[in-house]
């Protein structure tokens, strides 16, 4: 049942990120194709967004409070939500119908990582023969394939490819869900009591710390993905965003896939730590080394960025957390991500067109640096080491 658990977490991860592959991937087609203009996708991408940013702590809070609403059932019913509203975009409807529907589906999907690495995590505390790093890998996979993939059947088919496949990956999703062991329970039959909010910051006080420093490593981070196109434009071929992407991406493999390794050179806090510089490092990378090559290469310093930041923070709060309140740790590090990822839908385009690419990767690059200041200093403070293990 061990090696049946693993396979079923890494069928949850690939249906997650096969489904962003699809839904985010092709937001921007999908809506313009419903005469929405870029203006209008950008502020229903971003509101979407801010209301995931809002439902991550109230779903938790609920987790807390109900026995019942478990991770893995809050989980199960966010995918089957998502899973229903991509199948209704199937149907003819008005504008403001598919519009609300998809804005929808893409709040649900907002929701599933951090759920998706609690759940992780309980497998890996509670014994289970789980590798994080690799089923988030086979996800990063998915991710890519999926948005390759579906380019031929939307050429064919129209864009009717987009829900369907995410209904599809929906689906899959809630089967894995479903037959996952439920591991919140106690073995004796009693849950146990999660802290409450403001007593869990006062217990993890440098976790609130690390938490700001993610969210402004989360706004470079971010800015540089969403602006890539006019990145490219500025170092000298628009037509090298999709390449740009491809590479950081390919590149992530590696490290989630071996990470588990990794974690026996040293503890994931050095690999944290290793993980905050290198942000810095490809944004400085990117803004630094000139033409189209040196974007390209700026992109291998997501190997040691984005890459271990991923999934060592994951094991950083799955280990150092209590294990009462993985759950709501692993939320407010998506929180933290997602809100990096708010103000960068905004502050990126704001600062491109008021000084320039340039001025803006320099004042992201600094962003980031103070981020990656701010959460290393969390991390190697002696009060980090009083967390509970």
């Amino acid at each position: 049942m061990k090696r049946q658990a693993a396979a079923f977490y890494s069928i949850i991860q690939a249906a997650i990120w096969g489904t962003y592959g699809f839904l985010f991937s092709f937001a921007n087609r999908y809506l313009l194709a419903r005469g929405l203009t870029s203006l209008r996708i950008g502020l229903i991408l971003g509101v979407a967004t801010g209301i995931s940013f809002l439902l991550q702590p109230l779903l938790t809070a609920l987790t807390d409070r109900s026995r019942f609403f478990t991770c893995r059932r809050i989980l199960f019913l966010c995918a089957a939500m998502m899973t229903l509203c991509a199948a209704a975009l199937l149907l003819r409807l008005s504008t403001a119908a598919v519009v609300g529907l998809y804005a929808l589906a893409c709040v649900c999907l907002q929701v599933l990582p951090a759920f998706a690495n609690a759940l992780g995590m309980n497998a890996v505390r509670s014994g289970r023969a789980l590798n994080f790093g690799l089923s988030r890998g086979i996800g990063s996979v998915c991710f890519g394939v999926s948005a390759q993939a579906a380019v031929p059947p939307i050429a064919r088919f129209g864009l009717g490819t987009v829900p369907f496949c995410s209904a599809v990956l929906g689906l899959l999703l809630m089967a894995a869900v479903s037959v996952f062991p439920e591991l919140e329970a106690r073995p004796d039959g009693q849950a146990e009591q999660p802290t409450p909010a403001l007593a869990f910051f006062r217990a993890n006080k440098r976790f609130a710390v690390l938490l700001v420093g993610v969210v402004l490593l989360y706004i470079g981070h971010n800015v540089l993905s969403n602006c890539m196109y006019q990145i490219a434009v500025y170092k000298g071929d628009g037509n090298a965003q999709g390449t740009a992407l491809l590479i950081a991406a390919v590149i992530e493999l590696p490290t989630m896939f071996l990470f588990s390794k990794l974690l026996k050179l040293a503890k994931c806090e050095r690999w944290l730590c290793l993980s905050c510089v290198f942000f810095s490092v490809r944004l400085a990378l990117t803004l630094l080394l000139p033409g189209v090559a040196g974007l390209y290469a700026a992109q291998a310093a997501q190997l040691l960025g984005f890459a271990l930041f991923t999934v060592s923070s994951v094991y950083y709060v799955g280990m150092r957390i209590d294990k009462r309140d993985v759950v709501k740790g692993q939320t407010y590090l998506a929180v933290a991500n997602t809100l990096g990822c708010l103000i960068a839908h905004f502050l990126g385009g704001a600062l491109i067109d008021g000084v320039g690419v340039g001025a803006a990767l320099g004042i992201c690059t600094a962003i980031s640096v103070l981020g990656g200041a701010i959460a290393i200093g969390s991390v190697v403070s002696k009060s980090a080491g009083k967390q509970p293990a």
